[in-house]
């Protein structure tokens, strides 16, 4: 979106060395053509605004009060002013966007990863084998940005989602199946302890705010609630031993 309206401002501000001398009584005009194209970045521009903002926002308000001054807005053609006027609000635009975006400086300098960066660089670093781990790279990614964001409803989701993406690399079909049966009944205790508490707490948690329909009170979950790293951290860690030890061949159950 910020590389769109900068475009459409860098567009905008193009047109103005295009305006022509109408003589005494018209000023400064921009012919039919040059007029046209104006108008259509300008509904452009206050669509994507109004995407990010809503409706109604102070942006788009005033791109439409500076399209529709001057000389007749968009029936009579824009004036020079207006169209300076609206390249320069597309561009503020921008910067509301950048900040709306953008992580404060101190949360990303005090906050711990959901994922630890290490754990990320440990399944980059896996190579070829039998499975693809790019999306699940993807979502360690996004559950950083999440937790780091404070999105905590979205930190549920992804979590819930990790989980029914890995079973197959254990040879299961199902997260359930991983808790239960992975490593035999008496071995890896630690480790099955951890994976009962995301297939149990963890599930119940974010099936409740993933199928839950609204209601005239409500409660939204906090980083509290969210926060099964040290359970994630396991399973990704057995991921990685998994395969730096070969023991991860294709659909074989382990």
């Amino acid at each position: 979106m910020i590389d769109e309206l900068t475009g459409i401002a860098d567009d905008m501000a193009a047109l103005l060395p295009l305006f022509v001398d109408g003589g005494n009584t018209s000023g400064l005009i921009l012919p039919t053509t040059h007029s046209a194209t104006f108008k259509a970045l300008a509904i452009e521009a206050k669509s994507i605004i109004d995407q990010e903002l809503g409706h109604g926002n102070e942006y788009s308000l005033n791109l439409l009060h500076a399209v529709n001054t001057g000389s007749g807005g968009f029936i009579g053609g824009p004036s020079y002013a207006s169209v300076e006027e609206a390249t320069q609000i597309v561009r503020a635009a921008v910067r509301a966007f950048e900040r709306k975006w953008r992580i404060p400086a101190h949360s990303a300098l005090s906050a711990k990863s959901y994922v630890d960066p290490t754990r990320v660089l440990a399944l980059q670093a896996i190579g070829n084998g039998p499975w693809d781990f790019a999306r699940l790279i993807e979502l360690c990614r996004e559950i950083n940005i999440a937790a780091a964001n404070r999105c905590h409803l979205s930190t549920a989701m992804l979590l819930r989602t990790i989980i029914n993406h890995v079973p197959p690399v254990f040879g299961f079909a199902t997260f359930a199946e991983l808790a239960n049966q992975y490593g035999g009944a008496k071995s890896q205790k630690s480790f099955k302890a951890s994976m009962q508490r995301l297939e149990t707490s963890l599930r119940n948690i974010a099936d409740m705010h993933l199928h839950s329909p609204i209601r005239s009170r409500e409660d939204v979950p906090t980083a509290v609630q969210v926060d099964f790293a040290a359970d994630l951290d396991v399973l990704l860690g057995e991921i990685v031993r998994l395969s730096r030890g070969g023991e991860i061949k294709g659909h074989g159950r382990r």
